[in-house]
């Protein structure tokens, strides 16, 4: 029996590599006169072998018997062609470069010089698109360049159903489908990047370190597939670097500008060099960017407390430098025709001066006998940094039947403040002034039983939009140095790095037949947090009098643009404003008398983990995500294609922080260390359907289960317990991972030369979404405790529908044939419950409503192009009470950029760029917009520049 088996298995194996030996491969390239063309599709006649260009334009076809063969190659926009070829066994057919023709005009303009257009860009996203099995976006870099998108985040808000966050007016973080930020995924080459991009502790990563000039292209994968990490409920977005080109390429771009706000300008500058040896085995990139720009925002926000009166508005008037540095280094080295080895460097930096005064209208300490009230003045300077570095290596390996990928990768994200006020107290550093006596409009306060309170004209009050700074009463609402006494000074400091130690990665892709692929694959993740925080404040204890601003005379500054103020608001409230603090004063107070007694720490006051401060955000974690899958592809004809398989993802978090207890046997507070881990399995099935009708119409189902794993933040060990309140805040380590079985129909069809138009609904059903719990339970040996912390909710649904359509009006006579139009509508609509609030809700952060439209001109050497952005009011808070009106809502939000280039020669072009043109306010409200939170606004912003090609 043992013999015969053992027969069984030599045949096995005899036959296995007797069929493997009889089979060979094809590699080659496929490009236009300059670039490569990915997405192209390379069919080889009489099989069902169809395979598709990777970024750099590159195929590899294998499996295929040993004979003559003639393969075609299609591209949107070009002509086909034919090529002759000759397997043979266990050999690897290097096809020659295989270069195609466009078929329009408009298209052969553009591949004919040397900088590339929008056209061309078009061609190469819409191949990837429509060749892809699953729901896939792309964007290629010819496009971006073709709108003032200056980092990565802003180059992906034009893709249907993808909306970005902004800070200071930049975009930072990047949503899909109407889902928070931190619910989708955004990678780097694949790879999912730390996130210690600002002083919170979410997973979203920010990219606004990350220049568009380092990107190759842009993947939006929508629906999931098992090789690809599944951490994403919204989808996955996926920047890919630029690689070394396919011959000699320099090419350099400075740019110079305006911002209104500031009145100061803007300076940008970009190099890219490259190359590949005339034997195609070395090839290298490296890549520069620098954009610097000086920016202001001028910014009200009212604060509240227990009801629905404002008992402070702060007045926000912001300025600063911006710089951003990024860098790309690639080199790759094919040593045989089969093996490819490569290596990638990025780095990234993101530093931000910002110079604040804040002036803060105290209605609580409104004087009704008097009509006077506070005004409190902070002066605050800071320089925050965040440094991204990356490497990674890998390879790429041919056989005759399958190909083995590999890679090797180590990321480093680092947030920190600068060395102010000095290298010992790295903070956002802030400096209290306080007036009384200012006059206030009596008409506005109101005491409902809370204290003096200014209130909305819909909760009863006369405040509105429209008279928001009437409470003022001139000439005595008024600031001068010699009342502005000081008070404290506040040292914020916040240190976040986090680090994947190790990220390694291994694919192969075995060809069973011409029908049938498997991939197989796995992924590990060794990473690691550290977060420190504290907020320090000193209270005057010197033997002299309080100083006040005018003992600091030689350093009284009227703050940069204030008396412009808000001037969009149709308010001069900017000229009520008193001298401030100039950065040198500001510095000049710390070292006068930080360290000479004359200032103490206000323990009170400040949080910090000597009393219990600040728990949520002083934690270490050390995290591991191990995952394997497997998938298989079956082409059953010409007409349907099945991609099927399963992923499966183990989580293993180890969280140390801290716990605070006082009691009345440590009425002075305990603190101690805490250390949870947990481990938990994601098994995620992922199934794909293609059906292709005819050559140019697709349509796509697709069933998918992804997750998303809880922010670090919610996952921190321990709290703060205190006993006179019985009240206990802290975080939930047990808290479980969000899950949604996903659901996507989609239906696309191209036209024209480069038209397409595409439809479908999806639907996501998310089971444990988290959220904010305040409830009364027994924790720590405490019974009857007031609990605050996140747990996890009911089940929530979302639906949503997106169309989208590309034309270009080449049917029209002459002129107007240059003009063209792109739009997309994404609607979706979302449902949840929180357990103790009656009623329904809406997920957080989810806007029923996204538009992108661009209009544009493209013919010869001209290209216009206006952009159009909008998303809908969404919630991004839900009040304790469950009363609309205490829920905090982010308002309607539309952008207008713009941009024209004219190309002078086949090597310089012009260009001009403008962004923010509507200068809309980005707006925060309680439950509708008659209770404003926050109100922002930026300025127009824009600059002209040459781009220079070889």
């Amino acid at each position: 029996m043992k013999k015969n088996t053992f027969l069984i298995i030599v045949n096995i194996l005899f036959f296995s590599l007797t069929a493997i030996a009889q089979t060979g491969s094809l590699k080659g390239r496929v490009l236009d006169a300059r670039f490569p063309l990915p997405g192209a599709t390379i069919k080889v006649d009489g099989t069902q072998k169809n395979v598709t260009t990777d970024f750099d334009g590159n195929f590899t076809i294998t499996g295929i018997t040993a004979g003559s063969y003639t393969i075609t190659v299609g591209y949107l926009g070009y002509e086909k062609r034919n090529e002759s070829v000759k397997v043979e066994s266990g050999k690897i057919t290097i096809v020659p470069d295989m270069l195609l023709k466009p078929i329009s005009q408009d298209l052969n303009e553009v591949v004919v010089s040397s900088n590339g257009g929008k056209r061309l860009s078009e061609a190469k996203a819409l191949n990837i698109q429509k060749n892809a099995v699953n729901v896939l976006n792309v964007i290629a870099a010819d496009g971006i360049g073709k709108l003032p998108d200056r980092n990565a985040a802003e180059a992906v808000q034009r893709v249907p159903g993808v909306s970005i966050e902004r800070d200071q007016g930049e975009g930072r973080y990047v949503a899909v489908r109407g889902l928070p930020a931190e619910w989708s995924s955004t990678t780097l080459n694949g790879n999912r990047l730390p996130t210690a991009a600002d002083e919170g502790a979410s997973r979203a990563t920010a990219f606004d370190f990350f220049p568009t000039e380092m990107i190759g292209y842009v993947e939006v994968a929508k629906a999931l597939t098992p090789d690809i990490d599944a951490d994403a409920l919204g989808g996955s977005v996926n920047f890919i670097t630029k690689t070394a080109p396919s011959k000699f390429t320099l090419d350099a771009t400075v740019g110079a500008g305006y911002n209104a706000k500031s009145e100061k300008g803007i300076y940008s500058g970009s190099l890219l060099l490259g190359d590949k040896s005339k034997n195609g085995k070395f090839g290298y990139i490296l890549n520069i960017a620098q954009w610097n720009r000086n920016w202001a925002s001028d910014n009200f926000e009212a604060r509240r407390s227990g009801d629905e009166g404002v008992y402070r508005l702060e007045l926000r008037d912001y300025t600063g430098k911006r710089k951003t540095t990024g860098v790309n280094g690639g080199f790759e080295f094919n040593p045989t025709d089969k093996d490819k080895l490569f290596v990638k460097l990025n780095y990234g930096k993101l530093l931000d001066e910002e110079l604040h005064y804040k002036q803060r209208i105290r209605f609580d300490k409104f004087n009704k006998t008097t009509n006077n009230g506070r005004i409190e003045l902070q002066n605050i300077y800071n320089e925050l940094n965040f440094d991204f570095y990356g490497g990674e290596i890998g390879g790429k390996h041919i056989g005759s039947k399958g190909i083995l990928d590999w890679s090797a990768a180590h990321y480093s994200t680092t947030f920190y403040y600068g060395n102010v006020p000095d290298a010992k107290n790295n903070s956002y550093y802030s400096l209290f002034f306080k007036q009384d006596g200012v006059g206030f409009n009596p008409a506005f306060i109101q005491d409902k039983g809370n204290g003096p309170r200014a209130y909305w004209n819909s909760d009863g009050g006369i405040m509105n939009n429209d008279n928001m700074f009437d409470y003022l009463s001139t000439p005595n609402f008024q600031t001068t140095a010699g009342q502005m006494n000081f008070t404290t000074l506040e040292l914020y400091k916040v240190g976040v790095k986090e680090r994947d130690n190790i990220v390694a990665t291994l694919n192969y892709e075995l060809t069973a037949n011409d029908n049938l692929t498997f991939k197989f694959g796995a992924k590990f993740r060794d990473k690691d947090r550290r977060a420190t925080f504290s907020d320090e404040f000193y209270n005057w204890t010197g033997a002299g009098a309080v100083p006040n601003l005018a003992s600091y005379g030689q350093y009284n500054i009227y703050q940069p643009g204030g008396k412009e103020y808000l001037n969009e608001l149709n308010t001069n409230i900017g000229d009520s404003f008193g001298p401030v603090l100039s950065k040198n004063g500001m510095n000049q107070f710390y070292h006068d008398n930080f360290s000479n007694g004359n200032l103490a720490l206000a323990e009170g006051d400040s949080e910090i983990l000597a009393n219990g401060g600040g728990l949520g955000r002083n934690f270490d974690v050390d995290e591991t995500h191990t995952s394997v899958y497997g998938m298989a592809t079956y082409k059953i004809n010409d007409k349907f294609t099945f991609l099927g398989g399963l992923r499966a993802t183990n989580t293993h978090t180890k969280v140390t922080g801290y716990q605070y207890d006082v009691t009345d046997i440590n009425p002075k507070g305990l603190l101690s260390k805490v250390i949870k881990t947990k481990d938990y399995w994601s098994i995620l099935p992922m199934l794909h359907f293609k059906y292709t009708p005819e050559e140019n119409t697709n349509l796509r189902f697709a069933a998918t289960r992804t997750f998303t794993r809880p922010d670090f933040g919610y996952l921190v060990p321990g709290g703060t317990y205190l006993a006179a309140d019985n009240e206990y805040d802290g975080g939930n380590p047990d808290v479980d991972p969000t899950y949604a079985y996903n659901f996507d129909l989609m239906a696309e069809h191209y036209f024209g030369k480069l038209d397409v138009i595409s439809a479908g609904v999806f639907y996501k059903v998310i089971t444990d979404p988290i959220f904010m719990d305040t409830r009364q339970g027994d924790i720590n040996g405490h019974t009857g405790v007031e609990i605050s912390q996140p747990l996890n909710g009911d089940n929530a649904w979302l639906f949503g529908i997106e169309v989208s359509g590309n034309k270009k009006f080449d049917f029209l006579p002459g002129f107007l044939s240059g003009f063209g139009a792109q739009a997309n509508y994404t609607f979706t609509k979302s449902e949840m419950t929180i357990p103790g609030r009656s009623g329904k809700t809406s997920l957080p952060r989810q806007g029923d409503h996204l538009i992108n439209a661009q209009l544009y001109y493209e013919k010869g050497k001209v290209n216009v192009r206006a952009a159009y952005n909008f998303k809908a009011k969404y919630i991004i808070e839900h009040g304790t009470t469950g009363l609309k009106r205490d829920d905090v809502y982010y308002g309607d939000y539309a952008a207008l950029d713009a941009n024209i280039s004219f190309r002078l020669t086949n090597h310089f072009t012009i260009f001009a760029e403008a962004n923010n043109l509507l200068n809309q306010k980005l707006e925060y409200y309680y439950g509708d917009d008659s209770r404003p939170k926050q109100v922002e606004l930026y300025g127009i912003r824009g600059q002209l520049g040459l781009k220079w090609s070889l």
